[in-house]
Protein backbone atom coordinates (compact mmCIF):
# COMPACT_ATOMS: atom_id res chain seq x y z
CA UNK A 1 0.00 0.00 0.00
CA UNK A 2 1.42 3.26 -1.12
CA UNK A 3 1.54 6.09 1.61
CA UNK A 4 -0.08 9.22 1.60
CA UNK A 5 0.67 12.68 0.58
CA UNK A 6 3.39 14.41 2.89
CA UNK A 7 1.76 16.84 4.94
CA UNK A 8 2.98 20.31 4.06
CA UNK A 9 5.14 22.53 6.24
CA UNK A 10 3.43 24.47 8.55
CA UNK A 11 6.10 27.53 7.46
CA UNK A 12 5.01 27.13 3.78
CA UNK A 13 1.11 27.02 4.68
CA UNK A 14 1.55 30.60 6.43
CA UNK A 15 3.38 32.12 3.31
CA UNK A 16 0.47 31.15 1.28
CA UNK A 17 -2.02 32.55 3.61
CA UNK A 18 -0.11 36.06 4.01
CA UNK A 19 0.30 36.73 0.07
CA UNK A 20 -3.63 35.58 0.11
CA UNK A 21 -4.15 38.20 3.13
CA UNK A 22 -2.26 40.30 1.21
CA UNK A 23 -3.79 40.29 -2.11
CA UNK A 24 -7.48 40.76 -0.08
CA UNK A 25 -5.94 43.92 0.78
CA UNK A 26 -3.78 44.94 -1.89
CA UNK A 27 -4.81 48.58 -1.56
CA UNK A 28 -3.30 49.15 1.66
CA UNK A 29 -0.43 46.21 0.74
CA UNK A 30 0.66 48.29 -2.16
CA UNK A 31 0.45 51.64 -0.41
CA UNK A 32 2.80 50.50 2.12
CA UNK A 33 4.96 48.43 -0.28
CA UNK A 34 5.30 51.17 -2.65
CA UNK A 35 6.21 53.47 -0.37
CA UNK A 36 8.56 51.83 1.44
CA UNK A 37 10.10 50.38 -1.79
CA UNK A 38 10.77 54.11 -3.22
CA UNK A 39 12.48 54.39 -0.05
CA UNK A 40 14.38 51.93 -0.36
CA UNK A 41 15.58 52.99 -3.76
CA UNK A 42 16.74 56.13 -2.98
CA UNK A 43 18.80 55.38 -0.16
CA UNK A 44 20.45 52.31 -1.89
CA UNK A 45 20.66 54.47 -5.47
CA UNK A 46 22.82 56.89 -3.21
CA UNK A 47 25.08 54.10 -2.18
CA UNK A 48 25.47 52.37 -5.26
CA UNK A 49 26.23 56.15 -6.64
CA UNK A 50 28.90 56.59 -3.99
CA UNK A 51 30.51 53.21 -4.66
CA UNK A 52 30.84 53.65 -8.19
CA UNK A 53 32.15 56.95 -8.20
CA UNK A 54 34.99 56.04 -5.69
CA UNK A 55 36.04 52.73 -7.27
CA UNK A 56 36.26 55.20 -10.41
CA UNK A 57 38.39 57.60 -8.69
CA UNK A 58 40.40 54.53 -7.67
CA UNK A 59 40.87 52.88 -10.93
CA UNK A 60 41.41 57.16 -12.04
CA UNK A 61 44.01 57.31 -9.23
CA UNK A 62 46.02 54.24 -10.61
CA UNK A 63 46.53 56.43 -13.63
CA UNK A 64 48.65 59.36 -11.74
CA UNK A 65 51.80 59.52 -11.30
CA UNK A 66 53.00 58.66 -7.72
CA UNK A 67 54.00 62.35 -6.76
CA UNK A 68 52.95 65.93 -8.46
CA UNK A 69 55.18 68.85 -8.30
CA UNK A 70 53.19 72.35 -8.85
CA UNK A 71 54.45 75.76 -7.91
CA UNK A 72 52.47 78.09 -6.05
CA UNK A 73 52.63 81.77 -6.43
CA UNK A 74 50.16 83.79 -4.55
CA UNK A 75 48.35 80.74 -3.19
CA UNK A 76 47.41 79.38 -7.27
CA UNK A 77 49.28 76.77 -9.36
CA UNK A 78 51.51 78.45 -11.89
CA UNK A 79 53.79 76.76 -14.29
CA UNK A 80 57.45 75.51 -13.62
CA UNK A 81 60.75 75.98 -15.74
CA UNK A 82 62.07 72.56 -17.16
CA UNK A 83 65.72 74.04 -15.06
CA UNK A 84 64.36 73.27 -11.98
CA UNK A 85 64.50 69.20 -12.71
CA UNK A 86 68.27 69.60 -12.37
CA UNK A 87 67.68 70.43 -8.21
CA UNK A 88 65.92 67.24 -8.21
CA UNK A 89 68.24 65.00 -9.56
CA UNK A 90 69.54 61.84 -7.04
CA UNK A 91 66.75 61.46 -4.78
CA UNK A 92 66.78 57.81 -3.62
CA UNK A 93 64.11 55.82 -4.98
CA UNK A 94 63.03 57.74 -7.79
CA UNK A 95 63.13 56.32 -11.16
CA UNK A 96 61.83 59.03 -13.70
CA UNK A 97 60.72 62.92 -13.25
CA UNK A 98 59.22 64.30 -16.35
CA UNK A 99 57.37 67.33 -17.17
CA UNK A 100 54.42 67.19 -18.27
CA UNK A 101 52.57 70.22 -20.46
CA UNK A 102 48.35 70.35 -19.90
CA UNK A 103 45.74 72.62 -18.15
CA UNK A 104 42.20 73.72 -18.95
CA UNK A 105 40.87 75.76 -21.89
CA UNK A 106 37.25 77.58 -21.57
CA UNK A 107 34.83 76.40 -24.14
CA UNK A 108 31.56 78.80 -24.60
CA UNK A 109 29.81 76.27 -26.28
CA UNK A 110 30.01 73.67 -23.38
CA UNK A 111 29.93 76.44 -20.90
CA UNK A 112 32.81 74.47 -19.13
CA UNK A 113 36.53 73.32 -19.42
CA UNK A 114 38.41 71.38 -21.78
CA UNK A 115 41.90 69.56 -20.43
CA UNK A 116 44.41 69.75 -23.04
CA UNK A 117 47.25 67.55 -22.55
CA UNK A 118 50.50 67.46 -24.67
CA UNK A 119 52.03 64.46 -25.26
CA UNK A 120 55.04 63.55 -26.87
CA UNK A 121 56.89 60.20 -28.70
CA UNK A 122 59.19 59.90 -25.55
CA UNK A 123 55.94 59.25 -23.38
CA UNK A 124 54.94 56.29 -25.48
CA UNK A 125 52.09 57.87 -27.24
CA UNK A 126 48.48 58.54 -25.84
CA UNK A 127 48.46 55.01 -24.12
CA UNK A 128 50.86 56.15 -20.86
CA UNK A 129 48.36 59.42 -20.36
CA UNK A 130 45.09 58.10 -20.72
CA UNK A 131 45.50 54.17 -19.72
CA UNK A 132 43.13 53.52 -21.93
CA UNK A 133 42.79 52.11 -25.35
CA UNK A 134 41.82 53.91 -28.37
CA UNK A 135 38.04 52.97 -29.67
CA UNK A 136 38.15 54.53 -32.99
CA UNK A 137 41.06 55.88 -35.30
CA UNK A 138 44.75 55.57 -34.93
CA UNK A 139 47.06 57.35 -32.81
CA UNK A 140 49.24 60.77 -33.22
CA UNK A 141 51.70 61.62 -35.52
CA UNK A 142 54.12 64.35 -34.11
CA UNK A 143 54.05 67.78 -35.30
CA UNK A 144 50.98 67.02 -37.48
CA UNK A 145 48.70 69.18 -35.42
CA UNK A 146 46.42 66.07 -34.32
CA UNK A 147 44.22 65.36 -31.64
CA UNK A 148 42.95 62.61 -29.61
CA UNK A 149 39.76 63.58 -28.10
CA UNK A 150 37.50 61.89 -24.99
CA UNK A 151 34.61 60.13 -26.09
CA UNK A 152 32.29 62.32 -24.55
CA UNK A 153 33.98 65.31 -25.05
CA UNK A 154 33.50 64.22 -28.93
CA UNK A 155 29.72 63.44 -28.71
CA UNK A 156 29.29 67.14 -27.04
CA UNK A 157 30.78 68.60 -29.83
CA UNK A 158 29.66 66.48 -32.56
CA UNK A 159 33.07 65.78 -33.62
CA UNK A 160 33.76 62.68 -36.40
CA UNK A 161 37.34 61.51 -37.74
CA UNK A 162 38.68 63.82 -39.31
CA UNK A 163 37.14 67.37 -38.23
CA UNK A 164 39.09 70.10 -37.44
CA UNK A 165 38.62 71.80 -34.14
CA UNK A 166 40.39 75.37 -33.37
CA UNK A 167 40.28 75.63 -29.56
CA UNK A 168 39.70 79.18 -27.82
CA UNK A 169 43.54 80.25 -26.96
CA UNK A 170 45.31 83.17 -25.38
CA UNK A 171 48.09 82.59 -28.55
CA UNK A 172 46.03 83.71 -31.24
CA UNK A 173 48.48 81.61 -33.24
CA UNK A 174 47.48 78.69 -31.92
CA UNK A 175 47.00 75.65 -34.64
CA UNK A 176 43.10 73.70 -35.40
CA UNK A 177 44.02 70.30 -34.28
CA UNK A 178 41.95 67.38 -36.20
CA UNK A 179 40.24 64.82 -34.57
CA UNK A 180 42.00 61.13 -35.49
CA UNK A 181 41.02 58.89 -33.04
CA UNK A 182 38.72 59.04 -29.73
CA UNK A 183 39.59 57.04 -26.78
CA UNK A 184 36.96 55.25 -24.15
CA UNK A 185 39.07 54.32 -21.26
CA UNK A 186 37.08 51.95 -17.99
CA UNK A 187 38.26 55.25 -16.27
CA UNK A 188 35.24 57.54 -17.39
CA UNK A 189 36.12 59.95 -14.88
CA UNK A 190 39.96 60.69 -16.27
CA UNK A 191 39.17 60.45 -20.32
CA UNK A 192 35.54 62.34 -21.13
CA UNK A 193 36.48 65.70 -21.37
CA UNK A 194 40.50 65.22 -22.19
CA UNK A 195 41.86 66.56 -25.79
CA UNK A 196 45.48 64.67 -26.33
CA UNK A 197 47.92 66.56 -28.92
CA UNK A 198 51.15 66.79 -29.50
CA UNK A 199 53.14 68.93 -26.86
CA UNK A 200 53.93 71.46 -29.03
CA UNK A 201 50.12 72.04 -29.90
CA UNK A 202 49.41 71.57 -26.40
CA UNK A 203 52.53 74.55 -25.47
CA UNK A 204 50.60 76.85 -27.91
CA UNK A 205 47.37 76.20 -27.28
CA UNK A 206 48.09 77.37 -23.60
CA UNK A 207 50.42 79.92 -24.07
CA UNK A 208 53.29 78.21 -22.19
CA UNK A 209 56.91 78.62 -23.50
CA UNK A 210 59.73 76.19 -24.22
CA UNK A 211 61.14 75.67 -21.01
CA UNK A 212 58.08 75.71 -19.26
CA UNK A 213 55.85 73.16 -17.71
CA UNK A 214 52.49 72.53 -15.87
CA UNK A 215 54.23 70.53 -13.40
CA UNK A 216 56.32 67.51 -12.47
CA UNK A 217 55.52 63.50 -12.63
CA UNK A 218 57.59 61.87 -10.23
CA UNK A 219 57.54 58.04 -10.35
CA UNK A 220 58.49 56.33 -7.41
CA UNK A 221 59.98 52.49 -7.01
CA UNK A 222 59.42 51.87 -3.41
CA UNK A 223 55.48 53.43 -2.45
CA UNK A 224 56.25 53.33 0.83
CA UNK A 225 59.08 55.91 0.67
CA UNK A 226 56.79 58.48 -1.05
CA UNK A 227 56.39 61.12 1.81
CA UNK A 228 59.96 60.69 2.69
CA UNK A 229 60.89 61.81 -1.34
CA UNK A 230 57.80 64.64 -0.86
CA UNK A 231 59.60 65.94 1.65
CA UNK A 232 62.70 65.88 0.06
CA UNK A 233 61.56 67.89 -2.90
CA UNK A 234 59.83 70.60 -1.10
CA UNK A 235 63.02 71.29 1.00
CA UNK A 236 64.96 71.52 -2.77
CA UNK A 237 62.24 73.48 -4.12
CA UNK A 238 60.49 75.74 -1.48
CA UNK A 239 57.26 77.90 -2.88
CA UNK A 240 56.06 74.30 -4.33
CA UNK A 241 53.14 71.67 -3.89
CA UNK A 242 53.60 67.93 -3.28
CA UNK A 243 50.60 65.96 -3.78
CA UNK A 244 50.94 62.55 -3.38
CA UNK A 245 48.83 59.88 -5.22
CA UNK A 246 47.68 57.92 -2.11
CA UNK A 247 46.48 61.63 -0.52
CA UNK A 248 44.06 62.01 -3.28
CA UNK A 249 42.46 58.47 -3.03
CA UNK A 250 41.43 60.20 0.69
CA UNK A 251 40.52 63.05 -0.26
CA UNK A 252 37.79 61.34 -3.02
CA UNK A 253 36.51 59.35 -0.45
CA UNK A 254 35.77 62.11 1.94
CA UNK A 255 33.97 64.05 -0.73
CA UNK A 256 31.51 61.87 -1.74
CA UNK A 257 30.96 60.39 1.62
CA UNK A 258 30.49 63.57 2.57
CA UNK A 259 27.81 64.38 -0.12
CA UNK A 260 26.11 60.73 0.15
CA UNK A 261 25.84 61.41 3.93
CA UNK A 262 24.11 64.76 2.95
CA UNK A 263 21.56 63.21 0.24
CA UNK A 264 20.65 60.45 2.70
CA UNK A 265 20.70 63.13 5.68
CA UNK A 266 17.84 64.93 3.44
CA UNK A 267 16.00 61.20 3.26
CA UNK A 268 15.55 60.53 6.89
CA UNK A 269 12.74 62.58 7.70
CA UNK A 270 10.50 60.98 4.37
CA UNK A 271 11.99 57.42 6.01
CA UNK A 272 10.62 58.13 9.46
CA UNK A 273 7.50 59.39 8.07
CA UNK A 274 7.14 55.95 5.95
CA UNK A 275 7.44 54.47 9.38
CA UNK A 276 4.78 56.29 11.27
CA UNK A 277 2.51 55.80 8.66
CA UNK A 278 2.94 52.05 8.73
CA UNK A 279 2.20 52.11 12.12
CA UNK A 280 -0.89 53.62 11.53
CA UNK A 281 -1.78 51.28 9.35
CA UNK A 282 -0.76 48.21 10.52
CA UNK A 283 -2.34 49.01 14.08
CA UNK A 284 -5.98 50.18 12.55
CA UNK A 285 -7.30 47.08 12.27
CA UNK A 286 -10.44 46.78 9.61
CA UNK A 287 -14.19 45.40 10.32
CA UNK A 288 -12.69 42.42 7.41
CA UNK A 289 -9.18 41.57 8.78
CA UNK A 290 -11.31 41.56 12.55
CA UNK A 291 -14.06 38.80 11.34
CA UNK A 292 -10.99 37.11 9.48
CA UNK A 293 -9.24 36.65 12.79
CA UNK A 294 -12.36 35.49 14.24
CA UNK A 295 -13.22 33.19 11.90
CA UNK A 296 -9.62 31.54 12.47
CA UNK A 297 -9.60 31.24 16.15
CA UNK A 298 -13.11 29.69 15.37
CA UNK A 299 -12.08 26.80 13.49
CA UNK A 300 -9.27 26.34 15.52
CA UNK A 301 -6.13 28.86 15.06
CA UNK A 302 -4.25 29.02 18.36
CA UNK A 303 -2.92 32.91 19.53
CA UNK A 304 0.92 32.00 18.33
CA UNK A 305 -0.53 30.80 14.48
CA UNK A 306 -2.39 33.85 14.52
CA UNK A 307 0.49 36.14 15.28
CA UNK A 308 2.50 34.19 13.00
CA UNK A 309 0.41 34.78 9.83
CA UNK A 310 0.18 38.58 10.98
CA UNK A 311 4.24 38.79 11.70
CA UNK A 312 4.39 36.77 8.05
CA UNK A 313 2.23 39.07 6.07
CA UNK A 314 4.61 42.10 7.83
CA UNK A 315 7.79 40.04 6.48
CA UNK A 316 7.07 39.11 3.48
CA UNK A 317 5.61 43.03 2.19
CA UNK A 318 8.78 44.70 3.58
CA UNK A 319 10.93 41.50 1.80
CA UNK A 320 9.51 42.19 -1.51
CA UNK A 321 9.14 46.11 -1.27
CA UNK A 322 12.87 45.84 -0.53
CA UNK A 323 14.08 43.97 -3.24
CA UNK A 324 11.83 45.53 -5.44
CA UNK A 325 13.55 48.93 -4.38
CA UNK A 326 17.20 47.40 -4.53
CA UNK A 327 16.34 46.26 -8.38
CA UNK A 328 14.96 49.73 -9.07
CA UNK A 329 18.08 51.49 -7.55
CA UNK A 330 20.22 49.24 -9.65
CA UNK A 331 18.52 50.47 -12.71
CA UNK A 332 18.15 53.94 -11.75
CA UNK A 333 22.10 53.97 -11.30
CA UNK A 334 23.40 51.54 -13.34
CA UNK A 335 20.95 51.48 -16.39
CA UNK A 336 19.69 54.97 -16.90
CA UNK A 337 23.11 56.54 -15.35
CA UNK A 338 21.25 58.04 -12.00
CA UNK A 339 19.26 60.97 -13.48
CA UNK A 340 18.66 63.71 -11.07
CA UNK A 341 21.22 61.85 -8.08
CA UNK A 342 24.76 61.47 -10.07
CA UNK A 343 25.28 65.75 -10.23
CA UNK A 344 23.82 66.39 -6.39
CA UNK A 345 27.12 63.03 -5.46
CA UNK A 346 29.79 63.43 -8.17
CA UNK A 347 29.12 67.54 -8.55
CA UNK A 348 32.30 68.90 -9.74
CA UNK A 349 32.17 69.55 -13.60
CA UNK A 350 30.17 70.67 -16.07
CA UNK A 351 31.36 67.97 -18.68
CA UNK A 352 30.97 65.20 -16.24
CA UNK A 353 30.94 61.56 -18.05
CA UNK A 354 27.61 60.56 -19.41
CA UNK A 355 28.95 57.46 -19.48
CA UNK A 356 27.11 54.21 -18.09
CA UNK A 357 28.47 54.03 -14.38
CA UNK A 358 30.24 49.98 -13.54
CA UNK A 359 28.33 48.53 -11.20
CA UNK A 360 29.58 48.29 -7.28
CA UNK A 361 27.50 46.35 -5.41
CA UNK A 362 28.55 44.85 -2.16
CA UNK A 363 26.62 42.38 -0.89
CA UNK A 364 27.41 42.87 2.74
CA UNK A 365 25.66 46.36 2.15
CA UNK A 366 22.64 44.80 0.57
CA UNK A 367 22.12 42.49 3.33
CA UNK A 368 22.65 45.02 6.19
CA UNK A 369 20.32 47.47 4.42
CA UNK A 370 17.80 44.90 4.02
CA UNK A 371 17.76 44.20 7.72
CA UNK A 372 17.66 47.81 8.44
CA UNK A 373 14.05 48.33 6.95
CA UNK A 374 13.10 44.55 7.32
CA UNK A 375 13.72 44.59 10.81
CA UNK A 376 11.81 47.80 12.08
CA UNK A 377 9.48 47.13 9.60
CA UNK A 378 8.18 43.96 11.31
CA UNK A 379 8.93 45.37 14.64
CA UNK A 380 6.10 48.03 14.16
CA UNK A 381 3.72 45.37 13.81
CA UNK A 382 4.39 43.06 16.42
CA UNK A 383 1.85 45.25 18.86
CA UNK A 384 -0.60 45.28 16.33
CA UNK A 385 -0.29 41.46 15.72
CA UNK A 386 -0.47 40.30 19.05
CA UNK A 387 -3.46 42.86 19.67
CA UNK A 388 -5.15 40.86 16.74
CA UNK A 389 -4.16 37.58 18.05
CA UNK A 390 -5.45 38.07 21.43
CA UNK A 391 -9.35 38.91 20.54
CA UNK A 392 -12.22 37.01 21.70
CA UNK A 393 -14.26 35.36 18.48
CA UNK A 394 -17.06 36.48 19.24
CA UNK A 395 -16.67 40.01 20.03
CA UNK A 396 -14.47 40.35 17.03
CA UNK A 397 -17.39 38.87 14.86
CA UNK A 398 -19.98 40.78 16.64
CA UNK A 399 -18.01 44.04 16.21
Amino acid sequence: MSAGPSPTPAWLSLTAHAMRALWRRRGKSFALGGGLMFAVALVAAVLFLADSLLAESDRARVAMPDVTVQRLVGGRPTVLSTADLAKLGGIPSVSAIRPRVWGYLFVASLQGNVTVIGTSPEDGGNLSVARGALAEGRDLAPGAHEMIAGAGLARFLGLTLGDQLGLPSPNLEAPPLKLVGTFASSVELYTSDVILCDVGDARALLGLGAGEATDFAVSVINPDETHVIAKTILDRLPGTRVIERDLLGRVYRLAYGRRAGLVLAATIPAILALLVLAWDRASGLGPDEKREIAIQKAVGWSTSDVLWAKLGESMLLSIVATAAGLALAYAWVFLLGAPGLRSAIAGWSVLFPEGPLTPMVDGGQLLSLMLAVVAPFVGLSIVPAWRAASMDPMEAMRG
